[in-house]
């Protein structure tokens, strides 16, 4: 399953740089308030995707997930 179609190494390197900066959300001038930044909740869901095993499940099903769990945190 090629979770996100091609991007996996982009993705994996953006996750990881906005992490070790924690600069805080990417793109939060563009997200209302109190809603999640779009690559906060694709980081979080490609994590629930590594944590699996690369295997399995599914992608929207993680997106929804990471989307409620970053929505908690606030």
């Amino acid at each position: 399953m090629d979770y996100f179609r091609g991007r996996l190494h982009a993705i994996r390197s953006h996750c990881r740089s906005t992490i070790e900066e924690e600069s805080g959300p990417v793109n939060a001038a563009k997200t209302p308030a109190g809603a999640p930044a779009h690559q906060d909740i694709a980081c979080l869901a490609y994590s629930r995707w590594e944590a699996r095993g690369r295997q399995g499940g599914s992608s929207l099903e993680d997106w929804f997930h990471a989307e409620r769990e970053l929505k908690e945190r606030k």
